[in-house]
C-alpha cells in the first residue's frame, strides 16, 4: 500500500466527484454573473462593499469556464483520482 497515491488519489476524486455532478457550484467567477450584478446595482440595488460598482466596470472576470468543461475536468480528476486509488492499494 501508497499512502501517498492513496491520498492523493481521495483528493482528486473528492474535488472531481462534485464537479461532474454540480459544475454550477463551482463557477465563482463568470459573465453571466459579473454582467448580473452589474446589472443588478445600475438598478439601485444596494453595493455589498465600498466601490463594488466601479469594480465590476473596471475589471472584467478572468475566466469563464461553461459547465462543460468544469465537468469535464471534474471527469478528469475523478478518473486519475480512482487510478491512483487503484494503484495505491494493490
Amino acid at each position: 500500500m501508497d499512502e501517498l497515491l492513496i491520498g492523493a488519489g481521495f483528493t482528486a476524486l473528492t474535488v472531481g466527484l462534485p464537479a461532474m455532478i454540480r459544475p454550477d457550484l463551482m463557477i465563482r467567477e463568470s459573465a453571466r454573473n459579473h454582467k448580473r450584478r452589474l446589472d443588478e446595482l445600475r438598478n439601485g440595488a444596494p453595493e455589498a462593499y465600498f466601490e463594488e460598482r466601479r469594480e465590476l466596470e473596471a475589471y472584467p472576470p478572468r475566466f469563464d469556464l461553461d459547465e462543460l468543461t468544469i465537468r469535464r475536468l471534474g471527469g478528469l480528476g475523478a478518473f486519475l483520482g480512482l487510478i491512483s486509488l487503484y494503484q495505491g492499494l494493490t
